[in-house]
């Protein structure tokens, strides 16, 4: 059985879809995002096969910039798992437990690809569905989460330009950020100490509020609001 599963996988990989999922993919995943902090043995986010079919679940961790290549400190406990229809399951991911810094958090992707096991119409051409998820490892040492750090956001303009200093060793996600009237970002990650600065479409006027919303720690939207100096 394993061994006709990994060949399903193998020839899926062909005709893999990316991220975001069509509206009928049977995968659902509990969550947005996993963070897996430093002192847990492991860390999991649940899933559930919402088709009338069979699926198979591979799982598996990338780095940052997605590379397939590159060695990654973490594994899947199962890396193909076989959900039957309305079946949960919960997936965990386990740290080897070093190579990566105990200062500020460290970004990965949980990759999560459905793949169909017999088709409804034989004469039908089925696609196997990755959905990608933010994976980020905190040290222990870290005290505090996105709450705390989205406080401490560093913001200024020139008139032209709105820049923002992340002085946190957390990552933040950042989404429709804009002024009264202005949009400027509608999707900006700071990662730990970073700092970026966007060209506004036109001038901003001295004292200009900046509108954006926080993805939290849990996945959540927090909307802030803040004066640009």
């Amino acid at each position: 059985m394993f061994m006709f599963l990994l060949r399903m996988v193998l020839l899926a990989c062909g005709l893999l879809v990316l991220a975001p999922p069509p509206a009928d993919a049977a995968l659902k995943i509990e969550g947005t995002r996993l963070i897996y902090f430093g002192q847990d043995k492991g860390a999991g986010i649940s899933v559930v096969n919402q088709a009338t079919r069979e699926v198979v679940v591979q799982t598996w961790i990338t780095g940052e910039d997605d590379s397939t290549d590159r060695t990654v400190p973490f594994a899947a406990t199962e890396p193909l798992v076989q959900l039957g229809a309305g079946e949960h399951y919960k997936l965990r991911i386990l740290y080897a437990g070093e190579g990566l810094p105990s200062d500020r958090e460290s970004l990965f992707w949980l990759n999560i690809m459905e793949i169909p096991l017999k088709p409804d119409d034989p004469n039908s051409v089925q696609f196997a569905i990755r959905q990608r998820l933010k994976l980020f490892y905190r040290p222990p040492a870290l005290q505090g989460g996105s709450a705390e750090a989205v406080q401490q956001l560093v913001w200024s303009s020139d008139g032209r330009t709105v820049t923002v200093k992340n002085p946190s060793a957390f990552h933040l996600s950042l989404v429709n950020l804009r002024t009264d009237n202005l949009a400027l970002s509608d999707y900006l990650l700071l990662k730990p100490y970073e700092r970026k600065t966007l060209t506004a479409p036109s001038a901003l006027p001295k004292g200009t509020t900046l509108h954006f919303t926080e993805i939290t720690d849990i996945g959540l939207q927090a909307r802030h609001s803040t004066a640009l100096n």
